[in-house]
């Protein structure tokens, strides 16, 4: 579409934006030049981007407020070396985060009982967990992990 019938069909218009920084500015005009884009467009997607965050971060801050008030995970944490048995973490009954741990073994746990209660597995240094379990469900619930093991 030309550039006229985008402006007169109400697609686009001239806008001041006050309080901008300069060199803000001139590092987005200097990303225009270089990939062919206007300033418009590229702060388009800007807004689009930071509108997109900003709706998740509220999603994800609803989510951390109703997980808080429902209280159904528990923090295991700061530990050199635990290992967790799959009848541990039922008889438990509730989501439990793994968290700053040397050596955090999971033995005799099935892929369902990992996926119910584990909540997060973070800053690990070495994971072992048995061969049953799906390596994506225990890297979706993995951060800062530096080594997996299956056994």
């Amino acid at each position: 579409m030309p550039k006229k019938d985008k402006e007169e069909s109400g697609d686009t218009e001239n806008i001041s934006i006050k309080g901008v920084q300069k060199r803000l500015y001139d590092r987005v005009k200097g990303l225009a030049t270089e990939t062919g884009r206007t300033v418009g467009e590229i702060t388009n997607d800007a807004f689009k981007v930071l509108l997109a965050a900003a709706g998740e971060t509220k999603k994800v801050g609803e989510e951390f407020i109703q997980a808080v008030k429902d209280a159904k995970s528990v923090s295991v944490q700061d530990l050199k070396s635990i290992e967790i048995l799959g009848s541990e973490l039922t008889k438990n009954g509730k989501k439990v985060s793994f968290r700053n741990i040397e050596n955090l073994s999971f033995r005799d746990v099935t892929e369902q009982e990992f996926d119910r209660y584990v909540e997060s597995i973070v800053n690990v240094r070495n994971l072992e967990i048995p061969k049953g379990v799906s390596k994506f469900k225990v890297l979706e619930k993995s951060k800062y992990v530096d080594s997996i093991k299956f056994n």
